[in-house]
């Protein structure tokens, strides 16, 4: 773990951090003068006359009441300090996770992103604030417990180090079995995470495959590891705290052992053999917090570690270019492209295209070809192994992608929706939504007839993903938000793939004046779509081949 990753989380914070700190070790100063104050007030219970008993009840009580006070500020502010921290890590791990390549999220499971992204950082903040910003007061309440006990009886202070080896010692095996076993719950509560949003994804074919039981049974058997690891982890934590008590007990026998002889004696006083006992039973207190923060680390360690993984990659190229880009005209050329998904064989080799601003396009090919990998191209979700694409003579590599993106208006292949509105979905991620073009758009998508035969019309809620609305109802939805946005450039992956044909001729013709002076690539097999087409080009594994115009469809 390192401390510059660590200090960029909590450096923000650092006042809120000082004063949590500062009232710790207000707390803690409250703390070491108790046992000194009881110590007194036994010896003047017993008849010591030169202990004035007023006077430390009075000062008993004002450490108590100071102790009271401290603790519950601490309390307050630790709770506040861990919100704000918990927010912040939220807030740039969500930041990041969406600034980076369409290559990481293909590697990395969507489980351990939404793992991370909530309860791990959770325990991570609570980590900082609660457990690590206390860590000086242990420290400062131990120090202070051991001095005064060296100035009570430097002798006797003596037995209580030579219980400190065996003691961490034992702290390390158990922070190692923490670490071993923390990083196993995390993966185990990861796999929970992904198979609960896996079959809610996937719930159509669960129910109509009718292998409800068997998923039923393979989520039950998740939850029961991850128990079993947890109840483990749970055993080994359980360990430290009766440790650190049976070591203070073994210590305090000692300590009665040895003090008992010297009060026998006449060497020490009961109040100062009571005195000792007392600060050698504090002592265990501070020992056995920062032994609770030994295994905490242990688990917050693992978080910290990826969370650090996640922020040393490199986000998507071109986030960072300053090169602004207004409104393009749309020119595309892709000049020797070539490109391969890692560990696959090549998808592009060489692909040359030149597409006029204004052009309409309709791209074919077999299944799998590489049609809406050249898409992905454009739209810079991938970078090509080779060769370079430019619009309006501008390497895209070069441009600000978030400029280039909102050139475009892109219906994939699978409409994506929120949960939401109708209106909310057309006018997604966009402010101060016009309701006149929300509607112009759904017209324009053979939306509008739908919409207003139902009961809240734009204000329905069309449920996660749009499952409350029809594969064909979803796919116009995804269209009336491209067509909101008004881009130069329009891409439609198969993006008329679940209307019918009177659906299809509609919309071509409610947008054919739309689009006409658009730059249009239009990935379809129907023949109606691709009457929209100037060109039509095929790819092979060979390269683009074009088939020629509109007129020539029947043949593509």
């Amino acid at each position: 773990m390192r401390l510059a990753f660590l200090t960029h989380w909590t450096n923000r914070f650092r006042s809120e951090l000082a004063v949590i700190g500062g009232l710790s070790l207000a707390s803690s100063a409250a703390t070491l003068a108790l046992p000194w104050l009881l110590a007194k007030l036994a010896a003047s219970i017993v008849g010591d006359a030169s202990v004035d008993p007023e006077q430390t009840l009075a000062l008993l009580a004002l450490a108590l009441v100071g102790l009271t006070a401290t603790t519950v500020l601490v309390t307050i502010l630790s709770g506040q300090a861990s919100g704000k921290i918990l927010a912040n890590l939220r807030r740039e791990t969500h930041q990041r996770l969406l600034a980076m390549s369409m290559t990481f999220h293909d590697r990395s499971r969507s489980g351990d992103l939404l793992s991370l992204m909530s309860h791990e950082v959770e325990n991570l903040s609570t980590f900082l604030t609660a457990t690590l910003a206390q860590v000086p007061s242990m420290i400062v309440t131990a120090l202070g417990a051991l001095i005064i006990l060296f100035w009570i009886d430097p002798v006797l202070t003596f037995t209580i180090p030579i219980l400190i080896p065996p003691f961490f010692i034992a702290m390390k095996w158990l922070g190692r079995r923490l670490r071993v076993l923390g990083r196993q719950v995390r993966r185990a509560e990861v796999d929970i995470v992904w198979m609960a949003e896996s079959d809610i994804e996937m719930l159509p074919a669960i129910k109509a495959f009718a292998v409800e039981d068997e998923q039923r049974t393979r989520y039950d058997a998740a939850i029961e590891k991850a128990r079993l690891l947890k109840l483990r982890q749970v055993r080994i934590t359980a360990f430290i705290g009766p440790l650190v008590a049976l070591i203070a007990a073994i210590a305090a026998i000692a300590i009665l052992v040895i003090g008992s002889g010297e009060v026998q004696e006449g060497a020490r006083s009961p109040s100062e053999l009571f005195a000792f006992l007392l600060y050698a039973a504090l002592l265990t207190r501070p020992v056995g917090s920062l032994a609770d923060t030994y295994g905490s680390f242990q688990i917050a360690k693992g978080t910290l570690a990826r969370l650090e993984a996640v922020f040393a990659m490199k986000p998507e190229p071109g986030y960072a270019l300053t090169r602004r880009l207004g409104r393009a005209e749309g020119a595309i050329a892709l000049e020797g492209v070539s490109f391969a998904y890692p560990g696959r064989p090549a998808v592009l080799t060489d692909a040359s295209l030149a597409i006029a601003a204004g052009d309409t396009i309709a791209l074919t090919g077999d299944n799998g070809i590489g049609k809406s990998t050249l898409v992905n191209l454009i739209l810079g979700f991938y970078q090509p192994g080779a060769g370079r694409i430019t619009l309006d003579g501008a390497d895209i590599a070069s441009l600000n992608v978030q400029d280039l993106r909102r050139q475009f208006g892109y219906v994939p292949q699978r409409p994506l929706l929120v949960y939401g509105t109708i209106a909310q979905n057309i006018a997604f991620g966009l402010p101060d939504p016009d309701p006149a073009a929300i509607e112009q758009a759904a017209r324009l998508a053979q939306a509008w007839e739908f919409i207003e035969r139902l009961p809240r019309g734009l204000a329905t809620e069309i449920g996660d993903g749009g499952v409350r609305l029809s594969g064909g109802q979803r796919q116009r939805l995804a269209l009336a938000r491209a067509l909101y946005r008004d881009p130069p450039i329009y891409i439609f992956d198969e993006a008329t793939s679940m209307f019918d044909l009177d659906g299809e001729t509609a919309f071509i013709e409610s947008c054919a004046r739309l689009l006409s002076d658009r730059t249009v690539i239009i990935i379809t097999h129907r023949p109606a779509s691709l009457a929209l087409a100037d060109r039509i080009i095929r790819l092979t594994p060979g390269g683009l081949t074009e088939r020629g115009t509109s007129g020539d469809a029947g043949k593509a």
